[in-house]
């Protein structure tokens, strides 16, 4: 089987794109087409890019396949949310997330998809010490704010996770071996989320060409991640998304969503790319 054979089944089996013109329909769509593929995680990744008609799609999709492969021990239903941020900017600023006396309490302030997710990933502490916890949405004293519509990634939920005395009894530590990856495995996942897009939405010669090298890529880079990293690989990942997003100009595929602002999906991820290339 060749790297790229993946990607010939999933699009012979179908569908392409489906118009999804908020955050639940896009939620169904995802859970029938791309979750049975949760054992290969490339694969859900494209699929999930496959049936998107907007880049706030494909940035869940390949953001979903990625929580799933930075937390080995994650169920792998529904969508997960991996919240560490905190509020640095507020006057005053939130409290962070602490835990005492076997409660958490406190906020973490950027939450993928608040309306939609039904599990929260959630960094307690920092450095060596720190722990990962999954929490379920229903937990007692845990509350998920939608808070205010974004310019960027507009159709996609972002919120707030509040937690008020929950119980560390019911949550669950989570494998965080590879969390450490996370910065890495966002957008290759991403990446190969919106070559699925693109191969959901056209079939134009030159785009098809550039979204399967581009796929063959980051497969090849995706196997690397544990051992000794190819650089090679991953810098021809990156070139390869740019040319793609060149090629889109001008909303060329007509995708649904705010194009003109969403477009930086593709790009916001290159420079850290290109550090971990570089070796940095």
């Amino acid at each position: 089987m060749t790297q790229l054979d993946f990607c010939d089944r999933l699009l012979a089996q179908g569908p392409r794109r489906i118009a999804c013109a908020d955050e639940g329909a896009y939620l169904a769509a995802w859970t029938a087409h791309a979750q049975p593929l949760t054992d290969d995680l490339l694969s859900m990744a494209l699929m999930g890019g496959l049936v998107s008609d907007r880049l706030a799609w494909v940035f869940l999709a390949g953001y979903q396949a990625a929580c799933f492969d930075a937390f080995a021990n994650l169920p792998r239903k529904g969508w997960i949310a991996y919240a560490a941020s905190e509020d640095r900017k507020g006057n005053p600023p939130l409290p962070g997330v602490t835990l005492q006396d076997a409660h958490l309490n406190g906020t973490k302030t950027w939450v993928a998809a608040a309306r939609s997710v039904s599990q929260i990933a959630i960094k307690v502490g920092s450095g060596p010490e720190a722990r990962y916890l999954l929490v379920p949405r229903e937990t007692s004293g845990l509350t998920v704010e939608a808070g205010h519509t974004p310019r960027f990634l507009s159709d996609m939920s972002q919120g707030l996770a509040h937690f008020h005395n929950t119980p560390l009894s019911m949550t669950k530590a989570l494998d965080s071996t590879r969390i450490h990856e996370f910065g890495l495995l966002e957008p290759l996942y991403i990446d190969a989320a919106f070559c699925g897009f693109i191969l959901g939405s056209t079939d134009e010669q030159d785009l098809v060409s550039l979204a399967r090298a581009c796929l063959g890529a980051i497969a090849q880079t995706l196997k690397s991640v544990d051992t000794a990293l190819d650089r090679h690989s991953l810098a021809r990942v990156d070139a390869l998304a740019q040319d793609l997003l060149a090629q889109l100009a001008g909303n060329r595929l007509h995708a649904a969503g705010d194009w003109t602002s969403d477009q930086r999906l593709i790009t916001m991820y290159s420079r850290s790319l290109q550090r971990r290339v570089q070796g940095l």
